[in-house]
């Protein structure tokens, strides 16, 4: 048989026209799993279909008219000629040197060897067991993992993994500095890279997050912080006036000159980590229900403190950074009211959204309605911005969304500055 199949092989080599053909031949198989469902010969030169015709025994002027070829005829006239014993499985394989399966037998395959990576990843590091069984759910979160199952970098990777996992701090420990300690290297666990993207998926799961892990900065750093993982802690900050802090039952002085002096402190998340309590300068033991302010304008937050200067105020400088929501936790946790007031446009209600789902009952929305937004004189054009306001349809702030989406344009927070100054002296008279 080994004879006659180096025979076949030489035989079929040497004609040009077969080389497409086995070409085809293959994709079939591998598309259905079986020799079936005929070749389109369109593609081929009258050389090409000459050499087929010859091999089938019909006339070139036939086969071109016909325009296709049956797998199951050239199989039949395979086995007509002098090479009959040979199937054309074993014929297209000899001929590339390669295994032919069909693509159902190839996924499964490789499904297989997933699964069985997966499990011996759960034996090697029973710290990641958890981690492991969600990856196996195969959830839409994790596709771009099972593709990276079976490169060899994965396994370096889960190495340097169990290793950080096993070393994550008892204590607050700077996130580059973390790396270091663990893989020598302070940007092995860069969330932007490949290993940083597994290692944020794995803390993600393992806080007990499902779904897809945080993407935005914030969320990200407010992940990394549950595991006592400091990203940033001195450029993320935040600014107030005429707030208290307290370590245990001490009360901060810096805070409380800054409240005395009405005068405005930049807190970066480094000394946020140091105090126990936050509360309203004068809110005392009243500090249930008293209420706090946040606006993400810097320069509104200035005109409202030149005109309210004991007002308990807070300035995100844009959107949320973790510092802002740090100080905003704690002022919840102490039982304030929180009051935001944003720009009338699509990331202004995006985060006057996150900042009700995040606080409920206990945050306002200021100064944001309907009402406001024309008082605001909306003349900036949004553009294909405003398809972002569709998502906010059927919330608090649906009428306003589509006030705004009516329009296309967008209002802006001084547009209502006297409107916002008003309340402010109200409440602090």
């Amino acid at each position: 048989m080994d004879r006659k199949l180096d025979e076949a092989l030489a035989y079929f080599k040497e004609k040009k026209g077969f080389k497409s053909l086995f070409l085809l031949f293959r994709k079939k198989y591998e598309s259905l799993g079986r020799f079936g469902g005929s070749i389109d010969l369109g593609t081929f030169s009258d050389q090409e279909v000459e050499e087929l015709a010859l091999f089938m025994g019909a006339s070139p002027h036939h086969l071109m008219n016909k325009g296709k070829l049956m797998l199951s005829a050239f199989e039949q006239r395979l086995q007509q000629t002098r090479f009959a014993g040979i199937s054309l499985l074993e014929l297209l394989e000899a001929y590339d040197g390669q295994k032919l399966q069909s693509r159902k037998a190839v996924k499964a395959e490789q499904t297989a060897e997933q699964l069985a990576r997966l499990a011996d990843y759960r034996r090697k590091y029973p710290q990641l067991s958890d981690w492991f069984v969600y990856v196996e759910g195969r959830t839409s979160d994790t596709h771009w993992i099972w593709r990276l199952l079976l490169e060899p970098e994965f396994a370096a990777d889960m190495d340097i993994l169990a290793q950080a996992y096993s070393a994550l701090p008892d204590a607050i420990e700077r996130y580059p500095l973390f790396s270091q300690r663990v893989t020598g290297n302070p940007h092995a666990l860069d969330p932007a890279a490949g290993r940083g993207k597994l290692w944020i998926h794995l803390l993600h799961v393992m806080a007990g997050g499902q779904g897809a892990m945080p993407s935005q900065a914030e969320s990200l750093n407010e992940l990394l912080l549950q595991h006592n993982l400091l990203r940033d802690d001195i450029q993320n900050f935040v600014t107030q006036a005429n707030l208290l802090a307290y370590i245990g039952d001490r009360e901060h002085p810096v805070w409380r000159a800054a409240a005395e002096e009405n005068s405005v402190l930049n807190v970066p998340m480094r000394e946020l980590l140091k105090v126990d309590r936050v509360i309203a300068a004068g809110a005392g033991e009243s500090a249930k229900s008293a209420n706090v302010y946040i606006v993400e304008n810097s320069g509104v937050f200035s005109a409202l403190l030149d005109e309210v200067p004991d007002a308990p105020l807070i300035c995100t400088h844009g959107q949320f950074k973790l510092a802002g929501l740090q100080l905003m936790d704690m002022l919840a946790s102490a039982g304030h009211t929180l009051h935001y007031s944003g720009d009338f446009d699509p990331e202004g209600l995006s985060m006057a959204m996150r900042f009700k789902q995040r606080y409920g009952a206990q945050g306002r929305v200021w100064r944001m309605t309907t009402e406001e937004y024309w008082a605001s004189i909306p003349v900036v054009e949004l553009g294909s911005r405003t398809a972002k306001l569709d998502a906010m349809e059927h919330s608090e702030l649906g009428e306003v969304a589509a006030a705004i989406k009516g329009t296309g344009r967008a209002g802006y927070q001084e547009g209502i500055l006297g409107l916002l100054i008003e309340d402010l002296q109200r409440v602090t008279q």
